[in-house]
């Protein structure tokens, strides 16, 4: 009797316990997250209007007007840091992903606070208080 409840017990046990069937799991890829930032939105609004390609007589080129001092400055600190990326120019300066890349790399490095007035000497060193004038109105 005892042995005939047990294989009962056992088989009830195990019947129960099956797994479940196999279901289907639907992975949606998610929206780009974009970010608005007001600094950046600034710079690109004085430095060349929103325009991509534009070059000026310099040989800065593109929406933040950046030079091949920029872009090796951008290489350097990549470098310093461990991070894999490396930029051309004028390619990665035309190229409005990578010159934004460019643009938070170097301001990471060397302005962490993310402040204005340091970000206008950062990325111009040579301008006057006009140029930070400019960039604090378009803000």
């Amino acid at each position: 009797m005892k042995r005939m409840t047990t294989i009962l017990i056992l088989s009830l046990f195990f019947s129960v316990l099956t797994a479940p069937p196999d279901q289907v799991v639907y992975i949606v890829a998610p929206e780009r997250i974009i970010v608005f930032d007001p600094m950046l939105y600034a710079f690109q609004k004085i430095e060349s209007n929103f325009d991509c390609e534009v070059v000026n007589h310099l040989g800065y080129t593109g929406i933040l007007q950046e030079g091949p001092e920029m872009i090796a400055e951008a290489n350097r600190i990549c470098k310093l840091t461990g991070n894999p990326k490396r930029f051309t120019f004028p390619a990665a300066a035309l190229d409005s992903v990578k010159s934004v890349q460019v643009w938070y790399i170097v301001q990471d490095y060397w302005n962490p606070k993310y402040q204005l007035k340091k970000a206008c000497k950062i990325w111009n060193p040579l301008a006057s208080i006009n140029y930070y004038k400019k960039i604090k109105k378009a803000l």
